[in-house]
């Protein structure tokens, strides 16, 4: 697991919320705390879609909008969590990987990310959490987003 804050929370939430820089993720769940408290479920209802190939988590680019609109305003929110995965689509080469995930953590005025792996079988081998971690710190750099690892 990687732990990292990102120092410039202005420019990391400008393209979480206002670029397509992280439509491509799929959006898992999420908690806000401004105004009032929501938790928004990522999951979709399959039995809404015909196509049987969809996707079963939502785009970050379907939800961005109805969370942008509850944070929007004069105050920063008092707590925000977002999880995001890696879509299905863009596993391929993780070879024993149920989920990459990417969790977003507002608190305090920090901004605090970690990333972690759910292996499809039990697994000693840390070879896709390494991979993970060297494609989200690529991801950070060709972005231009500060991290400074935790521990």
């Amino acid at each position: 697991m990687l732990a990292f804050t990102i120092p410039d929370t202005k420019y990391f939430m400008g393209l979480l919320f206002k670029s397509d820089t992280f439509d491509d993720f799929c959006f898992r769940q999420g908690e806000i705390s401004a105004f009032s408290h929501i938790s928004i479920d990522g999951k979709r209802d399959m039995d809404y879609y015909e196509e049987a190939d969809t996707e079963p988590w939502c785009s970050w680019a379907e939800i961005k909008p109805i969370v942008f609109q509850f944070i929007r305003g004069k105050k920063t929110p008092k707590n925000l969590k977002l999880v995001l995965s890696l879509a299905t689509k863009d596993m391929a080469s993780y070879e024993n990987t149920a989920a990459l995930f990417w969790n977003i953590l507002f608190r305090e005025n920090t901004l605090l990310c970690t990333i972690s792996t759910t292996p499809a079988t039990f697994t000693l081998d840390k070879i896709d959490e390494q991979k993970w971690a060297e494609w989200v710190i690529a991801f950070c750099q060709k972005h231009n987003i500060g991290i400074i690892k935790e521990g």
